[in-house]
Parts: C-alpha cells; structure tokens; sequence
C-alpha cells in the first residue's frame, strides 16, 4: 500500500489537483538509478503532508530513506512522477530555481550538527543566509536580530555569544534547529537528528519538534530509532523504495 500522510478532507481540492494546505505532495514518484540491473531506489511513492504535521519515516539501510531524503530536499530528480513543494511543482524546475526554493523554503537538520567551533552560537545561526539571495533591509544587524529570535524560539536565547564547545549535544543541535528556521521554512527536513545525542538531550530535542509543530512548523523525521519515530502524528515505512502507513504512538 503507498502512503498518505494524512486523507485529503474537508475542503474541497483545487482545480489543479493539489490538496489543501499541503506542504509535500508525492505523486506516483519513482527514482531508478541506470546499473546493470538498474536499481529501483524509489517505487510508486504517493505521499501528501499537510502543514503543521509531524511525519516520521522509518527503514533500514538500503530501504531508499537517503534517495526519499535527496528527492524532498530536492538534491535529486525523481526520474518519473510529480513533486509539488508548498505549492510549487519542482520536477521542472531549473537547478538555479531548485537551490532558491530550497533555500527559501526548506530547514535541514542533520545528525552531525556543522557547526563552526571559533563562530558564537548566534554568529552560526546567521550563517544560514550567507549564501541566500541577498534581500533588502537585510544587513548583519537585520539578521544577529533575527537570529537571536530564532534561538529564542529553541530556547537558547541565554546563550548567545557562547561558542559550540560550551553547549551540551542537545543544546548545539537546537542551535542546529534555529539556524535551520532562519529561512522562516515551509518544511523542517531532519536526517537522523537524533543520532548523536544521548537519552536526555534526545527527549529535550523531540519536546522541541513537538512545539514547533504545534506552533504550524511542518516536519519531516527520517530515522532508524523506533522510539524517535513513534513520537510523530503519522508515521511511514519504507521499505525496497516503498512506502506503507504504520499507527504512530
């Protein structure tokens, strides 16, 4: 069975098929790699994920999570299907449109957090724009303001001016997560966020996902950890490049 975030409902769904209030929307996307045999990385994947909803998607290695990941971050082109992003189809997209989009509209967070150790907390946080189109009004007082909201926002408005070597794991992935929603981003994309950080930290961060969504913060968890994926609204499998609905909680 392939899967569906969550059943379109309610009001009724444009004219151009999209649905409501959808941030991601997978139509029959597959992805094949030439080899000899070609590898079917992704087969048949319908996945709609509406704003504000917490979206955990599981599999072992090789299942295709990383070819899922590429495609929604749109680092990779599905070879056939449909991918429409906050609204926007991206399949036909020039790569120059591609990277402003992302851009624009995508936060990742990584299970390595990149940060720079000689950079302060809110200096790394700003460093999320330095290679965005420049925009007017947005000098370096404009985005230090900026920044320090979004550290405000994980709660870590009490650290600016530190350096990452005197933060804990779970307090340099938040600083990781605010400069992630420096873009104001229609989807969190987070790879593994949670690989890195032990029992505690790793609670302290899933509590943070919980309050971003409920603040309308749309997020995409992909994962190996049972435990981490059960803390998502909707949970997905993935599986030789399919995808099937699993209950979370």
């Amino acid at each position: 069975m392939t899967a569906t975030a969550t059943t379109v409902s309610g009001p009724t769904a444009p004219e151009d098929g999209s649905a409501p209030d959808a941030v991601i929307e997978l139509a029959d996307v597959r992805r094949t790699f030439d080899s000899e045999p070609p590898v079917h990385a992704l087969r048949s994947v319908n996945l709609t994920v509406r704003r504000g909803e917490h979206l955990s998607i599981v599999g072992p290695s090789g299942s295709g999570k990383s070819t899922l990941l590429n495609t929604l971050g749109l680092l990779d082109r599905p070879t056939t299907g449909t991918y429409r992003l906050d609204g926007t189809e991206t399949t036909e997209l020039a790569d120059l449109e591609r990277t402003a989009l992302r851009g624009s509209r995508i936060g990742f967070v990584f299970q390595s957090f990149h940060l720079l150790p000689y950079r302060t907390v809110d200096e790394n946080v700003m460093l999320a724009e330095t290679y965005r189109k420049p925009r007017t009004g947005r000098g370096r007082s404009t985005r230090q303001a900026r920044a320090r909201e979004c550290l405000e926002r994980v709660g870590l408005g009490h650290r600016t001016g530190f350096r990452p070597d005197r933060l804990s794991g779970g307090e340099r992935q938040r600083v990781a997560i605010a400069r992630a929603l420096m873009s104001n981003p229609a989807l969190l994309l987070c790879d593994e966020p949670t690989g890195n950080l032990d029992s505690e930290n790793t609670l302290s961060v899933l509590e943070l996902f919980d309050d971003l969504c409920n603040d309308g913060m749309t997020l995409v968890l992909i994962t190996h950890d049972e435990t981490v994926s059960a803390r998502a609204g909707h949970r997905v499998r993935i599986t030789d490049g399919r995808l099937t609905q699993e209950a979370a909680g």
